[in-house]
């Protein structure tokens, strides 16, 4: 059954619970997050054993704030561009000619 996508959002906690769901269930026969002194040290075994422990309404909360934090970014780089290519037109033109230069000052011999 496929399903419509949606939001990043929601897309983002469809992922996540789909991970969390694989480290509890279909990665118990795996030799991953087993205490040894390797998976210790291992950050895919750190990152296992943490999603095994937690609770599914903490992944719904980062979520959440997942994409507060993206909205609020767009919001903040929609705002710059509307401020600043509204006053230059969106390019600024940079004049590279040495005409009215003056070279003597410039320490430029040539």
């Amino acid at each position: 059954m496929t399903t419509q996508p949606g939001s990043l959002g929601v897309e983002a906690a469809r992922l996540v619970e789909a991970l969390a769901q694989w480290a509890r269930t279909g990665a118990a026969d795996l030799p991953l997050a087993t205490d040894s002194a390797e998976c210790r040290v291992c950050p895919l075994c750190q990152l296992l054993s943490v999603a095994r422990q937690t609770r599914p309404e903490t992944f719904a909360h980062l979520t959440d704030a997942a994409s507060s934090l993206v909205a609020a970014l767009r919001t903040v780089v929609d705002n710059h561009g509307a401020h600043h290519g509204a006053e230059r037109g969106g390019v600024e033109r940079i004049d590279l000619d040495d005409a009215g230069f003056d070279d003597e000052h410039s320490g430029v011999a040539r």
